[in-house]
């Protein structure tokens, strides 16, 4: 989301279109038995309805932190 500044330099974002956000790419994954059993215990003791967002969130989160610090600073090469 890109941020705008208004006149009154008060910070907004922007919405992005929503036909960007449709998702239309599938990834599938196999768990084993216990795997599956242990997710299924999680879901219901934590009432996780939407469990396909859940997923999601959990992967993305993951996936950003690693980024974020892997991701070259300006003193990285300073011994």
């Amino acid at each position: 989301m890109a941020n705008v500044k208004r006149k009154n330099n008060k910070v907004t974002k922007r919405v992005p279109d929503r036909k960007k956000l449709v998702r239309n790419q599938r990834i599938s994954i196999a768990l084993n038995d216990a795997e599956m059993r242990t997710l299924n215990r999680f879901f219901e003791k934590y009432k996780i309805a939407n469990k396909a967002k859940f997923c999601r969130e959990t992967l993305m989160l993951t996936v950003l932190k690693r980024l974020e610090a892997d991701s070259p600073t300006l003193f990285d090469n300073i011994e």
